[in-house]
């Protein structure tokens, strides 16, 4: 009778390590492994979340904030990173953080370090001042995206997103996300959701550098999933 209890045991235990197995391995490659590819964090330097400032110490933009709580939130719940800064731009210390893995949240008009490191990366795109409002502009002279009135009343706005190496420190991560206005530079982080990260995954080299344009709506409240409306995959100057 003991000899026959061991066995149910031991079996229901194994079908449970089994059962353990397969459902962990199948969140891994559904979530987490299209977020790690994503990201491509180092794991040996600290992850630095960067936002805009607007000239004062102790002020954040709400925008940035948000959007860095959304990045914090989702390092740690898909690929368990716990442990991330966030220094507005005006107090970001080159000499310490540099070679870090970079999030830089918040584009040139209020966030300073974020020309530190566009400068170095030859993206595609950048920001430009067109009277009061910033664009998107490809280098390549194409269409420029900007924020904008729907006919229905609702706003639309426009995101840059570049995926690339810290160009002071190639084996880190920079990424670099900002809107036109703060309605697309909040929603920007859900690049990184699992679902996001499984179909850039599946349709991009995300191991070369990669810039995204992304449209996002708000419809009386509703905000639609963000489309990609623009893209380009770009080389990095040499030796970074």
């Amino acid at each position: 009778m003991s000899h026959d209890l061991l066995v149910n045991l031991g079996s229901s235990l194994l079908a449970f390590l089994v059962g353990w197995l397969a459902r962990n391995l199948f969140a891994y490659f559904r979530s987490s492994r299209p977020v790690d590819r994503l990201w491509q964090i180092n794991r040996h330097t600290p992850v630095t979340a960067v936002v805009s400032s607007a000239g004062e110490r102790n002020v954040f933009w709400e925008s940035d904030a948000l959007a860095a709580m959304s990045i914090r939130q989702g390092l740690a719940r898909d690929l368990k990173i716990h442990s991330v800064a966030t220094i507005r731009s005006v107090a970001f210390n080159m000499a310490a953080h540099a070679e870090e893995n970079i999030v830089l949240i918040g584009g040139p008009a209020m966030n300073s370090v974020w020309k530190v490191y566009a400068d170095r990366l030859n993206a595609p795109y950048e920001f430009r001042l067109n009277g009061n409002d910033y664009t998107i502009e490809p280098l390549d002279g194409g269409a420029s995206f900007g924020k904008s009135r729907g006919p229905d009343g609702g706003s639309r706005d426009h995101a840059l997103v570049i995926l690339a190496r810290n160009p002071f420190e190639p084996r880190s991560r920079l990424i670099m996300m900002a809107g036109c206005d703060s309605l697309a530079t909040l929603a920007a982080p859900v690049v990184f959701s699992p679902g996001y990260a499984r179909d850039l995954t599946r349709r991009f080299d995300t191991s070369k550098p990669l810039a995204l344009v992304l449209a996002v709506e708000d419809v009386g409240g509703y905000m639609p999933k963000p489309a990609i409306v623009a893209h380009a995959q770009f080389t990095q100057p040499p030796g970074v």
